[in-house]
C-alpha cells in the first residue's frame, strides 16, 4: 500500500533534479510504501532526459508526466490527481531533503491534528555569487521570520515542502491554475478557512539552492512581488509580504517630499540611515562568523532584494488596476 506520494514539479532544472531525487530515495527503507511523481513543464534542457535515464534503473514506483501549461499550479494538480498515497509531499527541484524529513513529518501527523507539516530551509549555493546571496536569504533582516530563519517548531500560517493529508484536496479543491505565483498561499488560506492547521518542524530540514547570480535573484524577487496583487483581494497573504512594498513606497515618497519639506527630508534620511545601520550590523556579524569579507556586498544586496520585491508589487498593482479599467 502506498502511503506517501512525493511530487516534483520541474522545468529546466537539469543541474538539480538528480540530487533532489536521491534525497527523496534516502527517506524510505522500502520500495512499496511510496511513489515518486515527476511533472515536467516541457523542459527545453535535459531535465526530463536525465530523470528518465536515472529512474529506469530504480526499482520503486514512479511516474513522469507532462505539464503543458508549464507553471507550478497545474503541475501540482496533475501530480496530486495521479497520486495514490494517503499523504503527498511536494519538494522543489532545487531542494535536497535531509535524512528522515518525511519520516519525521509522518510521526508528527500521528501526534498532532494538522493538515500539513513543513520544514525549515538551509540555503545553499553552488557559485561564488550564490554563496554571498545565500547569507542574505538566511538573514532575518533579509527575509524576516520565515521558514528560512525559524529555530523553534510551532504552528505557522503556511508550510514549505509540506507533507499534506491528501484528503484535504477533496475538501477544499486543487491549486488555482490562473495564479502564476503564490498558489500555495491562496490554497493555504482556503484550508485555514475550513479550520485546517499548519505546522513547521525544525526537525525537518531541507537544503535549498538559491539563484547563482544577483540578476537572477533580483528577477526572482521582482516576479514574486509582481504577482502578489493577484491574491490581495482574497487576503491570502501575511502582512510580512507587504513590507517590501511599504519600503519601496517609503523610498519613493521620501525622495519626492524631501525636496519639498525640510522636516520630511531629515526624517527620511534618519530612517534610511537607521535601516542601513541595522543591515551593516547584521552583515559585520556574518563576516566574523563566516570569516568572509566579501559578505560586505550584502549591504547592497539586501536593500536590492527589498526594493526589487516592492517594485514588483507596485508594477503588479498598476497592471491589475489597468486591467480592471
Amino acid at each position: 500500500m502506498i502511503k506517501v506520494s512525493v511530487i516534483i514539479v520541474v522545468r529546466n532544472e537539469e543541474d538539480y533534479i538528480i540530487e533532489c531525487i536521491k534525497s527523496i530515495e534516502r527517506q524510505f527503507s522500502d520500495t512499496d510504501s511510496w511513489e515518486l511523481i515527476i511533472v515536467d513543464g516541457l523542459s527545453s534542457d535535459n531535465t526530463k532526459k536525465k530523470a528518465i535515464e536515472y529512474l529506469k534503473n530504480q526499482n520503486y514506483k514512479y511516474l513522469i508526466l507532462n505539464n503543458p501549461m508549464q507553471t507550478l499550479a497545474p503541475g501540482w494538480n496533475i501530480g496530486i490527481k495521479n497520486s495514490k498515497g494517503n499523504f503527498v509531499c511536494r519538494p522543489d527541484a532545487h531542494a535536497k531533503l535531509h535524512e528522515n524529513y518525511i519520516i519525521n513529518g509522518l510521526k508528527l501527523h500521528d501526534e498532532i491534528d494538522v493538515v500539513a507539516i513543513g520544514g525549515v530551509l538551509e540555503t545553499k549555493a553552488i557559485s561564488f555569487s550564490g554563496k554571498i546571496i545565500k547569507e542574505a536569504l538566511s538573514s532575518k533582516i533579509g527575509v524576516g521570520n520565515s521558514f528560512r530563519t525559524m529555530k523553534v517548531s510551532n504552528y505557522t500560517d503556511t508550510a514549505v515542502y509540506a507533507l499534506y493529508r491528501k484528503s484535504v484536496f477533496d475538501e477544499v479543491g486543487y491549486f488555482r491554475e490562473d495564479l502564476v505565483r503564490h498558489q500555495d498561499n491562496e490554497m493555504h488560506k482556503r484550508i485555514k478557512n475550513t479550520g485546517g492547521k499548519f505546522y513547521t518542524s525544525v526537525d525537518m530540514v531541507a537544503d535549498y539552492y538559491c539563484r547563482d547570480s544577483v540578476p537572477k535573484l533580483l528577477k526572482q524577487m521582482f516576479n514574486i512581488g509582481k504577482y502578489l496583487p493577484d491574491i490581495m483581494v482574497e487576503k491570502s497573504f501575511s502582512m510580512r509580504h507587504l513590507v517590501p512594498f511599504l519600503f519601496f513606497v517609503g523610498i519613493v515618497f521620501g525622495i519626492i517630499f524631501s525636496f519639498v519639506l525640510l522636516p520630511v527630508k531629515f526624517l527620511f534620511y534618519f530612517i534610511l540611515l537607521f535601516y542601513f545601520l541595522l543591515i551593516l550590523v547584521d552583515v559585520i556579524k556574518k563576516i566574523f562568523i563566516r570569516k568572509n569579507i566579501l559578505l560586505i556586498f550584502n549591504i547592497i544586496i539586501i536593500p536590492l532584494i527589498h526594493f526589487t520585491y516592492g517594485l514588483g508589487t507596485f508594477v503588479g498593482l498598476i497592471k491589475k488596476i489597468k486591467n480592471k479599467k
